[in-house]
């Protein structure tokens, strides 16, 4: 036995140590002290210290292996317990303890044999029939599992939790007439039990009993309406069978539950209002959900965009934006909620609202890098680009990051180009690139502005594709790439480019389509490019403008503007 355990020690990277097997009589005392140390003393260390001893002088000494392999939780515990076992395999609590160990260490395969030996020493232990039964479900037995549970039932009798795994069982296996039966089963053992009546009412939609199936839900809601698991799974049962009505009936009633917490309640909603063509066809009702949660949480702040949100989707901005500047005095408002408020007054023109609440949002959060962003936004859209470059400088100071820094230096070189002033613009251009060389609109702005000026093309050129690189389904960035080749000559890839451009833009975008026209005169396509001009002015481009520009196309030698 000595050699035995010192070849195992050894075979596990220990060093190999002749033993003595040491008499029973001082095994059994030695033991009784370990026992006393830990349900007397509490001392764990002591203990195991003993019956490692023992184990070291006897390893067949079982006890002692049980003990480390319940208090031993490392690598060593497993083999304790199946020492123990094979020391005595008739013992239910050793066969029980390896078996339990086994599954621990995630060795279903080899737990399997020992939980069916443990059936066999325990017959009454339904620990073992749930343990075996669940053993071959995951290893892609299910019937060798509903054998068992068979068995559980003939020598044990009924259980309610084994009949549920069993029903499911039968589910997954197709056997629909014996999971309602046994569903029928549960139901008379657990008539006021909700859920038990909605795992029947799952099998009788797996056998195709609709009927059936909606009548047990409804039984199942009048049970326990105020259960959130059962109101759930009707609501969603429903709508997997296209009945939205019923659907947003039971869906009312969960948003009305007061057990289900604001944060679960906003989830849901956002799986309804993010499925657009459901939203939109059922956008009342979900209103009606939106509105109670609005009455219960009247200052929840992701509950206020939710309803904000929800006003904007049907058209009522006027409202939303009453609504949210109600809120802005609430200790929870962001710099987020202000720039929501201020993009609606930027959209309805009530310029009064958008100076003062601008004002009072740099007040309360100075710091926040987007208010100051789109306070420079602002500025630009009203032609104040001295006022927007120095909101983009204190920006600056406020960025946090290299990106944040590069965004801004991008927005500086944009003011500078409305101003006319490219020169200054290429060189906050540069600057944004320096923090970060793939700044997307930096690189798509600077290109295409250098190609108006016929300046240095070949860097717009790489500059461009490196833009179509990081984001290759761009209609916009498509164009300027296009553009660039018409600029250089390169007609013909020109335009199979633009068609790109225009397939992604849905032919809808007016400087596209002029584009378009220039570099199909450009080929010498000019029945062609007169039409995508007309098309251009038909989709709101500037109709002297166009007449200007075809004029000097016209006029001109080159195709160059």
């Amino acid at each position: 036995m000595a050699s035995a355990y010192a070849e195992e020690l050894s075979a596990t990277g220990h060093d190999a140590i002749s033993f003595t097997v040491a008499d029973s009589l001082t095994n059994t005392r030695r033991h009784t002290d370990a026992i006393k140390f830990l349900t007397i003393q509490r001392d764990t260390s002591a203990a195991c210290e003993i019956w490692l001893d023992i184990v070291a002088r006897d390893t067949a000494y079982a006890p002692a292996h049980y003990y480390l392999s319940r208090l031993d939780n490392n690598e060593r515990s497993l083999h304790h317990a199946y020492r123990a076992f094979a020391a005595d395999s008739t013992n239910k609590w050793y066969t029980e303890n390896y078996a339990t160990q086994l599954v621990a260490k995630r060795q279903y395969t080899r737990a399997i044999p020992i939980f069916r030996r443990l059936m066999r020493l325990d017959p009454k232990n339904l620990q073992s029939y749930h343990a075996l039964a669940i053993l071959y479900g995951t290893s892609g037995m299910p019937y060798s599992a509903i054998a068992i549970l068979d068995t559980a039932e003939l020598r044990v009798g009924y259980n309610p939790y084994l009949a549920e795994i069993h029903q499911n069982l039968l589910l997954d296996t197709r056997q629909y007439d014996r999971a309602i039966e046994t569903g029928r089963r549960r139901v008379t053992e657990h008539p006021y039990d909700s859920h038990v009546r909605t795992s029947l009412a799952l099998a009788y939609d797996a056998a195709g009993r609709d009927s059936m199936a909606r009548a047990t839900l409804d039984e199942a809601f009048m049970l326990d309406s105020t259960d959130i698991s059962t109101t759930t799974l009707i609501a969603d049962y429903y709508f997997s069978k296209g009945d939205e009505r019923r659907m947003l009936d039971y869906e009312e009633h969960l948003f009305r539950n007061a057990n289900l917490s604001v944060d679960d309640k906003l989830r849901r909603l956002a799986t309804h209002t993010s499925n657009i063509p459901f939203y939109g066809k059922n956008y009342l009702r979900i209103g009606t959900i939106i509105r109670t949660l609005a009455i219960d949480y009247p200052n929840h702040p992701k509950v206020i965009e939710t309803y904000a949100s929800h006003m904007i989707a049907g058209g009522e901005y006027n409202l939303a934006l009453e609504y949210l500047r109600r809120h802005l005095e609430d200790t929870t408002t962001t710099a987020e909620n202000y720039i929501t408020v201020l993009q609606l007054e930027n959209y309805l023109d009530k310029d009064e609202l958008l100076a003062m609440d601008l004002q009072d949002g740099l007040q309360r959060f100075p710091e926040s890098f987007a208010l100051l962003s789109f306070a420079g936004f602002i500025k630009t859209e009203s032609d104040d680009h001295k006022g927007a470059i120095d909101i983009f400088l204190k920006g600056l100071d406020k960025a946090s990051n290299d990106n944040e820094r590069s965004d801004m230096w991008g927005y500086i070189g944009d003011v500078y180009h409305d101003m006319g002033n490219d020169k200054s613009a290429f060189k906050a251009y540069k600057k944004a690139l320096k923090y970060n060389a793939d700044n997307i609109l930096v690189l798509n702005n600077y290109a295409y502005f250098l190609s108006l000026l016929d300046h240095d093309l070949d860097r717009a050129l790489e500059m461009s594709a490196r833009v179509l690189e990081l984001e290759a389904d761009n209609a916009t960035y498509i164009d300027t790439y296009a553009w660039i080749l018409h600029r250089l000559g390169r007609n013909e890839e020109a335009k199979s480019f633009m068609r790109q451009a225009l397939s992604l833009s849905g032919q809808r975008d007016s400087s596209l389509l002029a584009h378009y026209g220039d570099i199909l005169w450009a080929l010498g396509e000019k029945f062609m490019a007169e039409t995508y001009w007309q098309k251009a002015v038909e989709r709101g481009y500037d109709n002297e403008e166009m007449e200007r520009h075809i004029a000097e196309i016209t006029e001109s030698k080159s195709t160059k503007k």
